[in-house]
């Protein structure tokens, strides 16, 4: 299997990255800085061995992402999942709470992303997208009564994620009465997004959106739950999610596609 990862320097997307490539799989990372996995002795023989590849760019430039499709594809062996990932370091303000810059960070880098990657099926590749649990209204009733001051102190980066979710629900063609959010911020989601992606919905075919709970820095809980919108979900770790998504999502793939699954403990 061939992945494409973006958004995977550090944190979930390189916890799955890493675990993918120990499996035999072979990926294509896409980096700010690709000096990255310099000093990193897990990854080092990955890249001299060429089972990684590194492409340097940034998931907020339309032309880098083209270029790093281009690139996974260039041996002629096509990309068979993307993995995005993409988060920022929230920082916190007495004014808003936690906050990221950009504000649309994770959402205009999805849009970068569909509009480069085929829309013709069956050349189009497996999903996996990375949100956040409480983001849509429905999620948000599934958190516990006592995590809702913390939900609140992420509203910023919790707007960024619900625009993904927008963008993924038209792209997919799920139902419309499915979506009670409304719509995104402009400073979000600008006017003129669905032209960029081709303004027809219910294109792309194959993806699964990870909406982990509250994110720590803990190791890995073989006692995690996955599912729909499940209640009482406090905490999880990133290296838990990145298992879900190495070893259950991609390898069950029937089983989750079309779903937004909510991981925790």
């Amino acid at each position: 299997m061939k992945v494409l990862a973006i958004g995977a320097s550090r944190n979930i997307g390189y916890f799955a990255a890493l675990s993918l490539l120990r499996a035999g799989n072979t990926v294509v990372f896409q980096l700010r800085n690709v000096s990255a996995f310099d000093e990193d002795v897990e990854m080092q023989p990955f890249v001299k061995s060429g089972q990684a590849k590194l492409v340097k760019g940034d998931a907020l430039v339309q032309e880098d992402v083209r270029t790093a499709w281009t690139e996974a594809n260039a041996d002629g062996v096509p990309v068979d999942v993307v993995l995005l990932s993409v988060g920022g370091t929230p920082k916190f303000t007495l004014s808003k709470g936690f906050v990221i810059n950009p504000p649309n960070l994770c959402t205009s880098s999805l849009v970068n992303l569909l509009s480069v990657i085929p829309h013709d099926f069956p050349a189009q590749p497996k999903i996996v997208a990375v949100t956040s649990n409480g983001v849509t209204a429905d999620s948000h009733k599934s958190i516990p009564f006592l995590a809702k001051g913390f939900y609140a102190l992420i509203s910023v980066p919790h707007a960024d994620k619900l625009g993904m979710e927008k963008v993924i629900h038209w792209s997919a063609g799920w139902p419309k009465e499915s979506w009670k959010d409304g719509d995104p911020e402009a400073h979000i989601l600008p006017q003129g997004w669905q032209e960029q992606l081709g303004g027809k919905a219910g294109w792309l075919k194959s993806i699964v959106v990870v909406r982990p709970a509250i994110l720590t820095d803990g190791e890995e809980n073989a006692k995690y739950k996955a599912g729909e919108d499940i209640p009482g979900l406090w905490t999880v770790s990133r290296k838990t999610v990145a298992h879900f998504i190495s070893n259950d999502v991609l390898n069950n793939w029937s089983k989750w596609e079309g779903k937004a699954v909510s991981v925790g403990c």
